[in-house]
């Protein structure tokens, strides 16, 4: 009995939904045909029902728009920028290897006699101011570190203008003591002063003689002991700790002395040539010996 009660008591139910369904089918059927819902006036309503496929693909849209915003600057451009700084780092890096070269030049011309400086300094156009610093630089003694190493940072500002090859070249021939090099980098600029300037470089050193015989004696008593190749006066001379002096330097004026005397013992040809070389290269041994007595007995 239950059985069959049950299906009539949900009827009214069923024939309402099967009422309201027939009449919507109804009115859709009715409304197709009409030309205000023709195919061309009918709008596609959106679906928002995303697949992943689209999703991603509008994710990667959105990224390349981003992208897009952050791209490259154009080609002509970074490449301006790019070789800009190129040429600030390069110019920063030019002037800090001239600084260090200038001031290893104020260091080599310390190193040299008081009339080597000044030829130097002469051959290549500096100002007075120049060969002051040098000097200056020459009586800081070796405990005044940090002063010598701010006078030589001086010096170096006041040599950045000097050709570096002829300045390479004047100081390397002067330690070793080529006279030929050395005149051939002046040119004739130290030949047509240089026989005054000598005259008042040996009057220097005659009131140098004056004043201390004991240095004289010293410089000469080294100087005979190095070119006739004495083993003693060598070990004396390069063995000095008070003093500081370029020892390099002293071997090339050395060097330079004996090989003139063989040139000038061996042939006759330009027999006045070779003695005035001779006289040159003893007279540059005898200053460097005297001032470095003269430092030693200081």
């Amino acid at each position: 009995m239950a059985n069959v009660m049950k299906p009539l008591m949900n009827w009214p139910k069923w024939h309402h939904y099967l009422y309201v369904r027939a009449s919507f089918i109804h009115f859709v059927q009715s409304q197709s045909q009409s030309p205000l819902f023709s195919t061309c006036n009918v709008r596609r309503l959106p679906s928002f029902t995303a697949s992943p496929s689209g999703y991603r693909q509008a994710h990667f849209r959105s990224g390349a728009a981003l992208k897009s915003r952050e791209s490259p600057l154009p080609l002509d451009q970074s490449e301006g920028d790019s070789d800009s700084d190129e040429k600030t780092r390069k110019s920063r890096n030019e002037k800090k290897r001239e600084a260090r070269r200038a001031v290893r030049w104020a260091m080599d011309l310390a190193k040299f006699s008081a009339p080597q400086i000044k030829r130097i300094l002469r051959v290549a156009s500096t100002e007075q101011e120049v060969y002051e610093a040098v000097m200056l630089a020459k009586r800081l003694g070796p405990d005044v570190r940090e002063g010598k190493r701010r006078q030589f940072s001086y010096i170096g500002r006041l040599l950045r203008e000097v050709k570096p090859e002829l300045m390479d070249g004047l100081i390397q021939a002067t330690k070793d003591g080529d006279q030929t090099k050395f005149q051939a980098l002046s040119g004739s600029e130290l030949s047509a002063t240089e026989d005054v300037d000598e005259e008042v470089e040996e009057t220097e050193y005659e009131d140098d003689e004056e004043s201390s015989e004991d240095n004289i004696a010293l410089a000469d008593r080294w100087f005979d002991g190095l070119v006739n190749k004495d083993v003693d006066i060598s070990k004396e001379i390069y063995s000095l700790s008070e003093v500081d002096f370029d020892r390099q330097e002293l071997r090339g004026l050395v060097r330079n002395v004996q090989s003139i005397r063989e040139k000038r013992s061996k042939s006759d040809e330009g027999e006045g040539k070779v003695n005035t070389d001779v006289v040159r290269a003893e007279r540059s041994l005898t200053r460097f010996l005297r001032d470095l007595a003269k430092q030693l007995h200081s």
